[in-house]
């Protein structure tokens, strides 16, 4: 009996209780740092995928409609237009894509070779639209778009480079990843 009285009046933790508890807290807060860097990679991906979406889409409604349209890009996203008239509208079927608020976008237009030249070396149209033109043929004008994570924190205190990603097409819509480059 009196064993068991002294089970009773034992109280607190054992150093091995404690030592179980903090290597759980470890593991559950180191999951949580790696997980939180392959967050930042996941909206790179999934912006990517986007965006890709979204032109492969542009070029087969510009096929399919037999028009020439427009994807306009600015700090905001990417617009669909078509020419309708002689003028670009807005092509409500083609939903406009945002860019992810964690994400600084940089984007370079190319130039389509014609068999009377260049065309449309800068990317804008008469109306002052920056973006790439899709001609009902299936071509696209070539160009790139350039992804990199918002980091002010670690840019502040000269922490680690930024990590971007993004893609390159030609004019026949053909992808290569930024990243396969370096």
């Amino acid at each position: 009996m009196a064993s068991y009285r002294t089970i009773i009046d034992q109280r607190g933790f054992t150093l091995i209780e404690l030592m179980v508890v903090v290597v759980i807290i470890s593991v559950v807060v180191s999951i949580g740092v790696v997980s939180l860097g392959s967050s930042e990679q996941a909206t790179l991906r999934s912006q990517e995928r986007s965006v890709k979406a979204l032109l492969l889409y542009v070029r087969d409604q510009a096929a399919f409609n037999q028009q020439l349209y427009l994807l306009e890009v600015d700090a905001n996203g990417l617009s669909a237009y078509r020419l309708r008239h002689n003028r670009w509208q807005a092509d409500d079927s083609i939903k406009p894509l945002k860019w992810d608020e964690a994400l600084n976008v940089d984007w370079a237009i190319g130039s389509f070779q014609t068999q009377d030249g260049l065309l449309n070396q800068t990317g804008q149209d008469v109306d002052g639209r920056e973006g790439w033109l899709f001609w009902p043929s299936g071509e696209v004008m070539p160009g790139e778009i350039r992804f990199t994570p918002i980091q002010e924190g670690l840019r502040r205190q000269g922490g680690v480079g930024n990590q971007s990603s993004g893609l390159r097409w030609n004019e026949l819509l053909q992808f290569k990843a930024l990243d396969e480059e370096k």
